[in-house]
């Protein structure tokens, strides 16, 4: 009889690159694919990660080859000391900033530019919108969704800033999607280029023929990256809160090495390149 066991395979973090800080969570365990949270802001089930936290984290981690700082979280931006936190990781490099647009707005856009203006570093913005027609991207993601996320889009554009659209959908509709959001981004003068689009790609074996076939060829979100939480270290953003993706306590001490075995993982492991941080670096 052969009892030998199937284990998944093994990467290895060469280096820590990017690092992202869960600024809001929730007491439920992340279910849904954005990890962007539940849909209730109710205060009594909304926590937030400290600013004192977050200086301790940052203090622990290893800067010596950061390039960005990622603040996460679906209404990230109502942190009562989200200002603080903005500037604070400012001061060690640029700054990429996950929202579905909720709390961006006219105003907010030209302070966020002041911001900016006060030092070297970049602030980059990633905003979740999932379908370039409105009635099908509520159908998703709540009434008024796609109305609060363009309107955030077209604020920041209007003072300088370049976002990215975050959209879910299997590799075969990348192409239908782009055009749609590039005819979209035409009606408020939004000028769009590769850059401007992020898809988190879910697909099966067969759609992707000209996935990288060896380790030597990929190029993923954890081995350049991790997630810091009030619940510890995590491996990548889409395993937050999963016992299978933490990798440990604090980041003086986390694991440099993490073992591909979620659905997740398999998703990522058929593209081979990151989903989440800024792959153009």
């Amino acid at each position: 009889m052969n009892n030998s066991i199937i284990q998944a395979q093994c990467v290895q973090m060469k280096e820590l690159n990017h690092l992202f800080i869960d600024i809001e969570y929730t007491k439920e365990k992340n279910t849904n694919f954005n990890v962007y949270r539940s849909r209730s802001f109710n205060q009594k089930n909304k926590k937030y990660l400290q600013l004192e936290e977050i200086k301790e984290a940052l203090q622990k981690a290893d800067k010596t080859n950061l390039k960005y700082i990622y603040l996460t979280g679906k209404n990230s931006m109502s942190h009562p000391e989200f200002n603080h936190i903005l500037r604070l990781c400012l001061t060690y490099c640029s700054v990429t900033i996950f929202s579905d647009g909720s709390c961006i707005n006219d105003k907010k856009a030209r302070f966020l530019k002041r911001v900016e203006d006060e030092g070297s570093n970049e602030i980059i913005f990633k905003i979740f919108i999932n379908h370039y027609d409105e009635k099908k991207n509520d159908e998703i993601s709540g009434r008024g969704s796609f109305r609060k996320a363009v309107h955030a889009i077209t604020s920041l554009n209007k003072y300088g800033f370049n976002p990215i659209l975050v959209i879910r959908t299997p590799l075969s509709q990348i192409q239908e999607f782009k055009e749609g959001f590039v005819a979209l981004s035409q009606k408020f003068k939004f000028e769009t280029e590769d850059i401007n689009f992020s898809f988190i790609i879910q697909n099966s074996a067969s759609e992707n023929e000209n996935r990288p076939a060896q380790m030597q060829e990929w190029n993923l979100d954890c081995m350049s990256s991790r997630i810091f939480a009030k619940s510890g270290v995590y491996n990548c953003l889409a395993l937050l809160n999963d016992y299978r993706g933490r990798s440990g306590a604090s980041l003086s001490d986390f694991s440099k090495k993490c073992y591909l075995e979620t659905e997740k993982c398999v998703q990522c492991k058929l593209c081979g390149k990151p989903m989440y941080t800024n792959n153009w670096v």
